[in-house]
């Protein structure tokens, strides 16, 4: 008889608190993402002329402003408060799942004795999808990053929409490059 997570009959709140590994890399990645755009944020770097209320922004201004001018917008409310605590609750519960038994410590440690970088040139067991996904993945990231860094466009739509292309392209081709793998 198999397992009922195996099946993909677990309840959407055990889901949730326990995700399986595609989840967790998402629960990190986007939990550490909105923890740094709440601490640019916080220290006004998020965009050149506002602050983002996350209150207002999440709940489609519902409850207040999304956005008000850097000279009349409080640093630090509580809805950055809950915001923070939900990105800190995401990336705790992605980092549990993907460590598992073996510990942070292990997850760690094995993060940086990552051979990734190797999918960049094409290793032995590499392809032209890992390749190319692996290439636009680390441009989208350098495009994010630079463009956030010289134009505090970190909340930029534009910018948004560029990199989100390119990171999902890479994703999407590595992923095929795995299943790929899988059927030979």
């Amino acid at each position: 008889m198999s397992d009922t997570s195996e099946n993909g009959e677990r309840k959407p709140i055990t889901m949730l608190t326990q995700p399986s590994n595609a989840l967790a890399y998402w629960y990190v990645g986007l939990g550490l993402w909105g923890l740094f755009l709440a601490v640019l944020n916080i220290l006004g770097y998020i965009h050149p002329n506002y602050r983002v209320s996350w209150g207002g922004l999440l709940t489609f201004e519902l409850t207040n402003d999304a956005f008000g001018t850097k000279t009349d917008a409080s640093a630090f409310v509580a809805g950055d408060a809950i915001f923070m605590l939900l990105c800190g609750g995401a990336l705790y519960l992605g980092i549990n799942s993907l460590a598992g038994d073996d510990g942070i410590d292990n997850w760690l440690k094995s993060l940086l004795k990552c051979e990734c970088h190797k999918d960049l040139i094409g290793g032995d067991d590499s392809n032209w999808n890992t390749i190319v996904g692996t290439w636009l993945v680390l441009i989208s990231l350098v495009f994010y990053f630079y463009w956030g860094i010289m134009y505090m466009a970190w909340i930029d739509l534009g910018v948004y929409a560029v990199s989100v292309v390119l990171f999902a392209s890479g994703i999407i081709l590595r992923m095929l490059a795995d299943v790929e793998e899988d059927s030979d």
